[in-house]
């Protein structure tokens, strides 16, 4: 992985995992601004509020005007009213990485419970400390972070079906497996594998986590970005160090 972010400007940090034996291999792992990665963990405490009956999840709830911001999804341009339920606001915040239905999400849970969630994981550089698009609070220092290893080990979790719940993390994957950005981890993967992921960006940083269902072997990979001076750029080096991943793990397949 070094090799692949050599002499590139920014900061670059990453982690790879191999569900099924628990090896990772780290590269810089360092807390660094989550931007939308945060919303992998929202969507695993929404299923798991679910399981324990305290959100019914087809559940129809209006989308208030004050709820409304920009940046992705369509819900960006919905009528102050329009009816989604609590499955369909999930759906959106991973498929488009909808804001608006991010904040929904958020107000419904509430940020302590989605950190109480993360620190259950074991993920203790992890934290929700503000809505999307909510500028003016990350300016004030209240900003949203992680870690590519953090990620990881979640998404190693769902691969593994030993985050909430077998059924849960199922559902989990399904979504993420329909997230329409691939322009950064499947980019120059081969068309037969599939990619179940959630990407990010802010000014100056691109991220990207997934699990790679490969050809012949399935690994996690988390990466993240900042201090970027061209996002193009990065999102470029993303996608080249997911394919360096993935020949590695596919040229090194265990007798």
């Amino acid at each position: 992985m070094a090799a692949a972010v050599a002499g590139e400007p920014g900061v670059y940090s990453a982690a790879a995992i191999e569900p099924a034996s628990g090896r990772r291999w780290l590269l810089n792992n360092r807390r660094l601004r989550s931007a939308s990665l945060i919303k992998i963990f929202i969507l695993a405490e929404a299923f798991r509020r679910a399981g324990r009956g305290e959100l019914d999840l087809e559940e129809a709830v209006a989308v208030p005007a004050a709820a409304i911001v920009g940046g992705a999804g369509q819900l960006e341009f919905a009528a102050p009213g329009t009816v989604r339920t609590w499955r369909q606001l999930l759906e959106v915040m991973i498929v488009e990485s909808d804001n608006t239905a991010t904040n929904m999400v958020i107000d419904r849970l509430g940020m302590e419970s989605v950190n109480a969630l993360a620190a259950a994981l074991g993920c203790r550089d992890t934290a929700l400390r503000r809505k999307m698009m909510d500028f003016a609070a990350a300016a004030d220092g209240r900003e949203n972070y992680t870690t590519p290893a953090e990620v990881a080990a979640v998404l190693a979790r769902l691969y593994r079906c030993e985050c909430v719940s077998p059924a849960a993390d199922e559902a989990m994957v399904a979504i993420l497996l329909r997230q329409e950005d691939r322009c950064k981890l499947p980019l120059l993967l081969p068309a037969a594998s599939r990619v179940a992921c959630k990407s990010g960006e802010l000014e100056g940083a691109e991220h990207d986590a997934g699990i790679v269902y490969g050809e012949k072997r399935d690994y996690v990979l988390a990466v993240m970005s900042d201090d970027l001076p061209d996002e193009e750029r990065g999102r470029g080096v993303i996608a080249r160090l997911s394919r360096t991943v993935y020949d590695w793990f596919h040229s090194n397949i265990p007798e």
